[in-house]
């Protein structure tokens, strides 16, 4: 009985339970001693070898009881047997089906790992179709423009061959140069067949613009030789407005572009030589003839009629030699007076400094819109020079001419402060276009000044003092015209002056004395001699203080009170006219 509740143990808890006396078998007691040496101060074990007996007894007493509730508790087990064969057929159930969701999900796993490769696929196909839509994008967007730059619409074609030129053909010829200008930027798109096809038709349409362009542009230019026209207006309400005509000449139509600016420069070129020619015969009938080749200092003035008469006085020396109002022309420059009226009721006559100023203002007004037009309208200052090579050459036939028979030194000088007061003009403008011309101007003005200066030099030293001489000791009239003379130099040189005056002032002076020294041997007495040369240097004095020159007019009077304590020999030695050393 006992060995089959042994098997019925060992079915039910699957070899789990112990056999004692198998256990004692395997007990080993070696080295106990040594433990019970080293545990020997704990109370639990002291406790126990103190009681002994007693101890072994519960041990024995509780191991039958142990053996009671096992007995029990193997009659419990027994009793679930059923229960647990139960549970272990549930268990064994639950493996299958746990089995088989395994492999069903190893299935899943498979399964997934091949969705997982598809995406993965379709990720990549889906970054290169995006790739390639990015591309045919781009292509699209390049051939687009480039398809809607080479392509002349219908309504661009007839508007360039049949269309007129106004706002709305600038537009379409901007247009047609925008494609003419993509086609020429890329070399390789020269090479595209597309660009082939349709550049034979842009030639066509380039031509036949150009053709009409040219042709309305010189059009224009034609008109403005009509009597009547005002060039400036028809330059600044209509030709401006078509710089762009001009402008696609020049860029897709070199050859066109320079016959257009060859008509314009041969017409205004014209235009502008025939107004200023016919304006210079105008001023010449309005000019007042001061200096002829007799009018200079040494000259007799009781030879001719020098008398003034109303506002002609015709070759007065006191006019000729003398300042006065001929300086207000240099007042206010820049300003519109001062030019004459030029009309046949116009009986006025005026000195040619004013007559040079007009026509120099004249030429500075027109040349700085002239200039202005063109930079703005062919973006070319050399054609300003090829349109005035004509006026010019017009104004420096008559200058020339004019200054051949001038004999105004001081005309000369104000011609000189005129021009160098245009070129101060001209630079605060900011226009160099007449540079060239103002410096031609001087270059022409100086060495005539100098000449005529020179004719006044020799006609003091070649004069015959015999007759020049009059019996009084009354200053000279020579004297006073080379006092009036000088202190007009100096007004004149203090304003726009360069240095040159000086050492030809020092020559005049010298001629002065000179002949100072003829007039004096001509009196019989020293005290006439002298009381002459004071009653000069008094006259020399009253001048200076008109003309307001305080530091000559404070020299003549301390050599006056000088002179009227030395002797005459003294005073001519030390004296003399040199007093005027300007």
């Amino acid at each position: 009985m006992a060995g089959v509740q042994e098997r019925q143990y060992e079915e039910f808890f699957g070899g789990f339970y112990f056999d004692e006396d198998a256990l004692s078998k395997d007990i080993s007691l070696d080295g106990l001693d040594k433990e019970l040496e080293e545990h020997k101060n704990y109370d639990v074990l002291i406790s126990i070898l103190t009681n002994g007996e007693k101890q072994r007894d519960m041990a024995t007493m509780v191991e039958g009881n142990l053996g009671h509730i096992e007995q029990d508790l193997i009659q419990d087990y027994i009793k679930d047997n059923d229960s647990l064969v139960l549970l272990h057929d549930q268990i064994h159930d639950c493996d299958i089906v746990l089995s088989q969701i395994g492999s069903l999900l190893s299935g899943f796993q498979v399964h997934i790992r091949s969705l997982s490769s598809e995406l993965r696929s379709l990720h990549e196909k889906s970054l290169d179709l995006g790739v390639r839509l990015k591309n045919r994008k781009l292509a699209e967007t390049k051939l687009a423009a480039f398809v809607e730059e080479i392509v002349a619409p219908p309504g661009l074609v007839n508007a360039i061959i049949d269309g007129e030129v106004n706002d709305d053909y600038i537009k379409s010829l901007n247009m047609l140069s925008k494609k003419l200008r993509f086609a020429q930027v890329d070399p390789l798109l020269n090479a595209s067949k597309a660009l082939k096809d349709i550049k034979q038709e842009l030639e066509r349409l380039r031509k036949k613009a150009l053709s009409k362009v040219s042709a309305y542009v010189i059009g224009i230019f034609s008109s403005m030789r009509k009597p009547g026209t005002n060039i400036q207006i028809l330059q600044q309400n209509l030709l401006q407005k078509y710089r762009h005509l001009v402008l696609f000449l020049k860029e897709h139509g070199i050859e066109k572009y320079n016959d257009v600016c060859a008509a314009y420069v041969d017409k205004m070129n014209k235009v502008l030589s025939e107004d200023f020619r016919v304006y210079l015969e105008a001023l010449e009938s309005l000019k007042l003839d001061i200096g002829v080749s007799t009018d200079v200092i040494g000259y007799d003035a009781n030879v001719v009629d020098l008398i003034p008469r109303g506002r002609e006085q015709l070759r007065n020396h006191r006019f000729m030699f003398s300042l006065g109002e001929r300086s207000n022309i240099l007042k206010e420059i820049d300003q519109p007076g001062l030019v004459p009226c030029i009309s046949e009721a116009n009986s006025l006559k005026y000195p040619y400094e004013v007559i040079f100023r007009s026509l120099q203002k004249l030429l500075m007004d027109t040349a700085s819109s002239e200039y202005i037009f063109i930079k703005a309208f062919f973006r070319d200052e050399s054609m300003f020079y090829r349109v005035f090579e004509g006026p010019v050459a017009v104004i420096d036939e008559n200058m020339k001419l004019t200054l051949a028979n001038s004999h105004d030194a001081i005309c000369l000088m104000l011609m000189i402060c005129i021009t160098k007061k245009h070129q101060l003009v001209m630079s605060n403008r900011r226009l160099p276009c007449l540079d060239t011309y103002l410096d031609k101007a001087l270059i022409y003005l100086w060495p005539r000044f100098k000449t005529v200066f020179d004719m006044y030099i020799q006609s003091l030293y070649q004069c015959d003092a015999k007759m020049l001489w009059v019996d009084g000791t009354h200053p000279h009239h020579i004297v006073r015209c080379y006092m009036e003379f000088t202190a007009s130099l100096i007004q004149l040189n203090a304003e726009c002056g360069d240095g040159q005056l000086d050492m030809s002032l020092k020559r005049l002076r010298l001629a002065v004395d000179d002949l100072l020294v003829r007039f004096a041997e001509k009196f019989a007495t020293q005290k006439l001699k002298h009381l002459f040369l004071l009653n000069n240097c008094d006259m020399a004095i009253s001048i200076l203080k008109v003309r307001k020159l305080v530091k000559k007019q404070k020299n003549c009077e301390d050599i006056l009170k000088r002179s009227w304590k030395v002797t005459w020999c003294h005073l001519w030695m030390n004296c003399s006219w040199s007093i005027l050393v300007i």
